[in-house]
């Protein structure tokens, strides 16, 4: 089983596209590929649609996980929320990964809506290439965060 690069679900090695979100899929997942710089993965953290303690929760056990399997980068999906003005575990994640940067828990993190113009953003494609595959996808896309462990 693959990761897909758009919304993180489980699906068959050999799919051409995500039978959940409809996207065309690499031949190899960047959840599961390493190569220069170290490994991405992807963490879908509004799957099942949580509530907010949940999707923190799991956040967190996820990036433990993430930095003792030696993957450098992580795609968060946490959505946007349905309201239009972003939803509770986006801002929450954002407002966690914030105390983690501060405590040196994580190097950074920027949000998919800055990703194609912050310098943190730029930093990330250009020393982490996987991240150029799900680019389509993470510019400009407030429901992403990527973190760098």
């Amino acid at each position: 089983m693959k990761v897909c690069d758009t919304c993180g679900e489980k699906i068959d090695d050999s799919a051409r596209a995500c039978r959940y979100c409809e996207q065309p899929q690499p031949k190899v997942s960047i959840g599961s590929r390493r190569g220069r710089g170290g490994a991405v993965c992807t963490i879908n953290l509004e799957a099942g649609h949580p509530l907010v303690e949940d999707a923190l929760n799991l956040m967190e056990r996820k990036l433990y996980d993430a930095r003792l399997e030696g993957t450098k980068v992580v795609r968060l999906i946490h959505g946007y929320g349905s309201s239009g003005t972003g939803g509770a575990i986006r801002v929450a994640v954002r407002k966690k990964l914030s105390f983690l940067c501060r405590n040196g828990s994580i190097k950074r993190y920027v949000g998919g809506e800055e990703c194609l113009m912050s310098n943190v953003g730029r930093a990330l494609r250009s020393q982490y290439s996987q991240l150029r595959l799900s680019l389509a996808t993470d510019q400009r896309n407030p429901g992403i965060t990527l973190v760098e462990l």
